[in-house]
């Protein structure tokens, strides 16, 4: 065997793999978006507002992560997901993180409503117009709040679907928290 065969093969499986990569389809990295997006008033990965329960169940055998939905007169009326990295909405907010990005996309929320649960300080903060809320969980400080839980239901507002860029995420107003 010469000396060069080991390494002449390794360019070849290189080139090979390089090959395959090349073939595979472009919408890939959509179809990846496609299920992990949470749109407001309308989606949270694959489960819409509006499906029967046999669509949720075949839904589940897809879905990157357990979504909890609640039916009304048979169809999905209200979607909420706590898995952090599995889903997020176009402006990359996420469970998980710090509700700063969600303050600044969304702005002040139109309600709030206590949710404390087990000696841990929280609230959901609902975004009527929109037809998404956040579950914020608070820690000792205001800096440590994260968001727990995000649903989405039926807004108020005419469905607009829109891309938008991701947001630099300000400080929380000093009210959110206290």
């Amino acid at each position: 065997m010469a000396k060069g065969a080991p390494c002449s093969r390794r360019r070849w499986a290189v080139a090979a793999a390089l090959c395959v990569l090349a073939l595979l389809p472009a919408s890939a990295p959509a179809a990846f978006h496609e299920r992990s997006i949470i749109v407001p008033s309308r989606s949270i990965g694959p489960f819409y507002l509006g499906m029967s329960e046999a669509d949720v169940a075949a839904a589940r055998r897809v879905a990157l992560c357990h979504v909890q939905a609640s039916f009304a007169a048979g169809k999905v009326s209200r979607l909420e997901t706590n898995c952090g990295g599995a889903y997020r909405t176009e402006e990359r907010i996420q469970v998980g993180e710090d509700p700063g990005r969600m303050l600044a996309a969304y702005g002040r929320p139109e309600r709030r409503m206590a949710s404390d649960f087990a000696g841990v300080r929280g609230e959901w903060l609902y975004y009527m117009t929109a037809g998404i809320a956040f579950r914020v969980v608070y820690g000792a400080t205001a800096e440590s709040a994260l968001i727990q839980a995000i649903a989405i239901f039926r807004g108020t507002a005419p469905q607009q679907v829109r891309r938008t860029p991701p947001v630099v995420p300000p400080t929380a107003p000093a009210d959110i928290g206290q």
